[in-house]
């Protein structure tokens, strides 16, 4: 019998970094979505507009690390 085929650990991994980047980008693009319903002298937009700041920040850390 022949032994199983081992998996490419770097295709793993590159796989694994796009999900993980995919589902980051779409954190953001939800977070975007809300933030451009909400009027911009109200509280909530500012609070709302920190959290998109910070999910920026973390994907573009992240793309920046790679």
């Amino acid at each position: 019998m022949r032994k199983p085929a081992r998996k490419n650990a770097k295709k793993m991994r590159e796989k694994n970094f796009e999900e993980r980047y995919e589902k980051m980008v779409a954190e953001y693009r939800l977070a975007k979505e809300e933030l451009d319903s909400l009027d911009e002298e109200s509280e909530e937009y500012q609070v709302q507009k920190g959290k998109c700041d910070k999910l920026f920040a973390n994907a573009e850390r992240y793309i920046n690390t790679r």
